[in-house]
């Protein structure tokens, strides 16, 4: 109908700027897992693209500044519960440039195993 034009539509392909890896360890309660549960919740309720892993939550979003703000409010979170103490390891990476989406970079490497 367009005598062989063709129009084509391109949507801006946002990537991920930045990474952030957090790490809650619950030092000195009695119920540690309660800390870690309210860290992840605070995490999810940023709405952040985010992978909850084994060892530590990995979240990505556009600047670093946004990811240390939900960081910290994970940390504080855990931190309000009845611990002695809360470690909070954090890895950090930034690319102006763009990064992969996380669950791209990460979908050749997940397999299950029951061995």
């Amino acid at each position: 109908a367009l005598g062989g034009l063709r129009i084509f539509l391109f949507m801006e392909m946002r990537m991920p700027r930045a990474n952030l890896a957090i790490q809650v360890v619950p030092l000195g309660g009695a119920d540690d897992r309660a800390a870690i549960e309210i860290a992840i919740r605070c995490i999810r309720e940023s709405g952040l693209k985010h992978v909850v892993g084994p060892m530590e939550t990995t979240i990505e979003g556009d600047s670093s500044d946004e990811l240390i703000r939900v960081a910290l409010a994970a940390h504080r979170e855990a931190v309000s519960t009845d611990l002695k103490a809360v470690q909070t390891n954090i890895r950090l990476l930034e690319c102006p440039a763009g990064l992969d989406d996380l669950c791209v970079r990460v979908a050749p490497y997940m397999e299950s195993s029951n061995r």
